[in-house]
């Protein structure tokens, strides 16, 4: 891809519906470009996970790969908050930073850039961001009377194949008040 090519968010592996960023590989990272932030990833050197550099574009002088890391207006190292930490994704002045290793139970962090603090921690599968608002699944706790009304035809399917079943709400989260919402949609699903 060259570098002044916009990449669909989600063909990056960043969350559907987060900004369409302008990607230049670094020789020691990533560099996402976005209108109001350049974001620069870098593999950690002593945990899984990646150290993610914010920087107003400006600060890069168009070169984003070379900018200094004293400069950068924040930081998010690999650790700080409780994980392997991936960047998935900018929508305006929120951060989306994806916490985990493995394919299920997957931690997401969503931070206020302007404000300046963490305004979501919470598992989540197969979020979607639409108009500001983002929609997931998190993992019910297997509590008698909600988990037997949850309809699974491939349960005992995915048992017998040493797979774990796991029941999920579906629950949005409105970025711009801070509200979230269980809604009454279950699935199950094969974890591992």
């Amino acid at each position: 891809m060259g570098n002044d090519e916009v990449a669909n968010a989600e063909k990056a592996g960043l969350i559907s519906g987060t900004e369409n960023p302008k990607i230049k590989e670094c020789q020691n990272g990533t560099a996402y470009i976005y209108k109001e932030y350049e974001i620069k990833v870098e593999p950690s050197p002593e945990l899984q996970g990646m150290n993610i550099f914010l920087y107003a574009p400006e600060t890069s002088g168009g070169n984003p790969c070379d900018i200094e890391k004293i400069n950068a207006s924040h930081i998010i190292g690999t650790g700080e908050t409780e994980g392997s930490n991936f960047f998935a994704g900018v929508y305006k002045n929120y951060l989306f930073i994806d916490q985990g290793t493995g394919p299920d139970h997957r931690i997401l962090s969503v931070y206020n850039l302007d404000q300046k603090k963490l305004v979501l921690l919470t598992e989540y599968s197969d979020p979607k961001l639409k108009d500001g608002v983002l929609t997931y699944y998190k993992t019910l706790v297997p509590d008698p009377g909600i988990i037997e009304d949850i309809s699974c035809p491939e349960a005992e399917k995915w048992r017998e194949q040493a797979l774990t079943v796991l029941y999920e709400q579906k629950e949005t989260f409105t970025l711009n008040t801070g509200r979230r919402l269980p809604i009454r949609e279950y699935r199950c699903r094969a974890g591992q």
